[in-house]
């Protein structure tokens, strides 16, 4: 009777030993696998087939670059919307591209820890990221952004070719859909002259106007989070913005989501909630149609007769929508204008 015991015990203990065992040599294959697939060379990206030229769809979302869990959560909920919504075109990157110590290279492993496997799936793995600059990004991390991207290292997804830049999207009866610039407003500002110089040469040159005029920059001109207004971009940026017509200026900085509105001007999207610690923000102004403190990103999908602007939470829910036919004949006061209820926890202006 005792022997027959003392097997079964011994019988349950080599059980338990063999499941562990399993257990581990389970989980280290795992682990392995996880290692190799989040430090392996990604595959050069592959665009999406059968684009239509006369729309785009892009997301846009700044201070990203944490490494944090909120950075992995918010693309995630990225792709859970592009693949909802049936489409993507391209991701804009608002600056605070990398937090912490400066990047070392273009083979820096923070480069698939913070980009190349961050945003992955079915449709982030198949557009371009195109990338500004912002003041986490440097003294260092700078050239290295610029060099990944002119090298086409990576997936090749990484657009950066320079500290600005312009580019044309889509095409309508002969028309660039949309003509963005991409601003580098975290450089010495005796730079900043340069760049409106070209801001001018960018949308006053010879050809077809654009349907759509967007200028990307990481610091924000009008705002209502902590860091406020940056007196110097209003007195020097904000004047060639007006007279170019610009329609909408992309933003971060702050880390919070907001849509600032004032008579004349372009609209004032911030988007620098992808990844960082969120900012509180202040009580609401007369500008202040759209403002949240939580995680997420915000999209704007656009064709010749409207362009929709759409702000989404870090598990890819929508949070409030706007329209803006483009026949309007005002700026974005006026022209932009909401298309979804109030949410819960959401302030919007009355």
């Amino acid at each position: 009777m005792k022997r027959t015991t003392f097997s079964l015990v011994a019988a349950k203990h080599f059980t338990a030993r063999k499941i562990a065992l399993c257990s581990g040599v389970t989980f280290a294959l795992l682990l392995t696998a996880g290692g190799y697939w989040l430090f392996s060379p990604p595959s050069p990206y592959v665009p999406q087939a059968d684009q239509n030229p006369a729309s785009l769809s892009m997301i846009v979302v700044g201070d990203q670059g944490s490494g944090k869990l909120q950075q992995w959560r918010v693309g995630q909920a990225m792709e859970k919307v592009a693949s909802n919504e049936g489409g993507l075109n391209m991701v804009v990157f608002l600056g605070d591209n990398f937090y912490g110590n400066s990047l070392t290279s273009t083979h820096d492993l923070r480069w698939q820890t913070r980009f190349e496997r961050v945003y992955w799936g079915h449709w982030l793995s198949h557009v371009p990221f195109f990338a500004v600059l912002g003041n986490h990004d440097y003294p260092v991390s700078q050239k290295y952004e610029i060099e990944y991207g002119q090298q086409h290292k990576g997936s090749g997804r990484w657009q950066m070719p320079a500290n600005y830049y312009a580019r044309d999207f889509g095409d309508v009866g002969g028309r660039p859909l949309v003509r963005m610039v991409f601003l580098d407003t975290s450089a010495p500002r005796e730079s900043l002259q340069q760049q409106i110089d070209f801001i001018d040469q960018t949308f006053q040159a010879v050809g077809a106007a654009p349907v759509w005029r967007i200028v990307a920059s990481h610091h924000p001109i009008r705002n209502q989070g902590q860091h406020g207004e940056d007196q110097d971009l209003v007195v020097r940026l904000l004047p060639a913005l007006l007279r170019n017509k610009v329609d909408v200026l992309l933003s971060g900085h702050d880390h919070n989501q907001q849509l600032l509105l004032r008579a004349g001007e372009p609209a004032w999207v911030i988007s620098g909630a992808g990844g960082q610690t969120l900012y509180d923000l202040s009580a609401p102004r007369p500008d202040s149609t759209f403002t949240s403190s939580r995680a997420g990103f915000s999209k704007l999908d656009l064709d010749a007769h409207r362009l929709r602007l759409a702000y989404y939470d870090e598990g890819g829910d929508l949070e409030v929508g706007y329209h803006w036919a483009r026949e309007c004949t005002s700026m974005a006061k006026g022209c932009l204008l909401p298309d979804e209820p109030q949410s819960t926890g959401v302030q919007l202006a009355q």
